[in-house]
């Protein structure tokens, strides 16, 4: 089963950059065809959602109690490095298209804008993870109070209907 996780993890992973290479070469093309960053939105959307998809991919891969445990296979460590590697080519690449085709200061910009961005998708996921945690305490509470309420219920009833029992006490 382990070894069908890990296989599984590595071709998301290898689809995940594919999907990024091929943004980049479509931002190429466009690029090389005059347009402007604009029209390239989608395709420079896809590499950032591939390059943040990976890297919490590895981050819960590394927080992970089976990682910790019992390790990680060598293989999905350097087939890891390498996606990343080629993550970063292409960050790269994109840079310097946004600085031949764009506007001066452009990817300074996109920099800024991407980091308040992940800024607050943090903000946004914390604020989830607080919500469904008081829910989760909502329900405890709920679920608790049925149960005690159902008890002293039953307690009531059977008292109610055993009183002779205790008649000559």
């Amino acid at each position: 089963m382990r070894t069908l996780e890990c296989v599984k993890l590595i071709a998301e992973t290898i689809a995940l950059v594919s999907a990024a290479n091929a943004a980049i070469g479509q931002i190429k093309t466009l690029a090389g065809h005059g347009r402007d960053l604009a029209s390239m939105g989608k395709q420079i959307g896809l590499v950032v959602e591939a390059e943040e998809r990976l890297r919490a991919e590895g981050n819960s891969k590394k927080n992970s109690i089976w990682t910790k445990a019992f390790g990680a296979k060598d293989g999905a460590t350097v087939e890891e490095f390498f996606q990343l590697e080629q993550m970063r080519e292409n960050r790269r690449e994109m840079e310097s298209h946004f600085k031949l085709y764009g506007r001066p200061g452009l990817w300074n910009d996109y920099v800024k804008f991407e980091t308040e961005l992940r800024v607050k998708r943090r903000k946004d996921a914390e604020e989830r993870e607080k919500a469904r945690r008081k829910l989760v305490e909502g329900m405890y509470l709920a679920v608790g109070t049925v149960i005690f309420v159902a008890g002293l219920s039953v307690m009531m009833w059977w008292a109610y209907n055993n009183r002779g029992i205790f008649a000559g006490l």
